[in-house]
């Protein structure tokens, strides 16, 4: 799979201005073939009443990368994404970051794209994993 569009990552971080990303701070930090990386901060944008990254952070996190991977997918003058069904496994409390999440699709047909995003601690260690499933539909603005 390629890319049915380019953008350079200073691009990809002004879709998020104005947004639940931009608030929650999260900046994309490298863009391949076939995947997308963006990290996101632990602070007072995300932590959680237990001093912990709240679980929510981490849906808006996956939801938005997924979603930008899979509008680089698509004619974005004829087409839209819009999320389905997010699946999320936070299986251990996050406590340091920032955390970084990679998008890779798993399937990309012209109706539905499944994207798969893998959110790694600072060390490394995934924490977190995540299935999106985007509805592509025609525009309706036009």
């Amino acid at each position: 799979m390629h890319w049915a569009r380019k953008s350079s990552i200073d691009e990809l971080d002004l879709i998020g201005q104005g947004t639940a990303s931009e608030y929650c701070g999260i900046r994309y930090i490298g863009i391949g073939d076939e995947w997308l990386e963006a990290t996101m901060p632990l602070d007072s944008r995300t932590l959680g009443a237990n001093g912990a990254l709240h679980p929510g952070a981490l849906g808006i996190f996956a939801e938005t990368i997924g979603s930008v991977a899979a509008s680089l997918c698509i004619d974005t003058t004829r087409q839209i994404c819009v999320g389905q069904i997010l699946h999320i496994n936070h299986p251990v409390l996050i406590t340091s970051g920032p955390i970084r999440a990679r998008a890779s699709a798993v399937s990309i047909l012209p109706d539905s794209h499944v994207w798969n995003v893998e959110i790694k601690n600072p060390i490394g260690a995934t924490v977190c994993v995540a299935r999106l499933t985007m509805a592509i539909i025609d525009r309706v603005d036009q």
